[in-house]
């Protein structure tokens, strides 16, 4: 892969989760706000996000690895 595309790849990639973590970062704010502090998600609910984040980066790879 060309270095200006890799570089290019990293930046997006890098934005665009740093972009997706603030939205969810303030979604959590907001939802946490109208329960009158009370925790938007339990434990339980975390980690099943948790989970589903790692195994979508998971397939992400699997297919980048695929059309490599």
């Amino acid at each position: 892969m060309n270095k200006n595309v890799k570089t290019l790849t990293l930046i997006v990639g890098t934005l665009l989760g740093a972009f997706l973590g603030y939205r969810a970062a303030q979604n959590f704010i907001e939802t946490s706000d109208e329960q009158a502090g009370k925790f938007p998600i339990s434990a339980t609910q975390g980690l099943q996000v948790g989970l589903a984040a790692v195994t979508a980066l998971k397939q992400i790879g699997k297919i980048s690895r695929e059309i490599g």
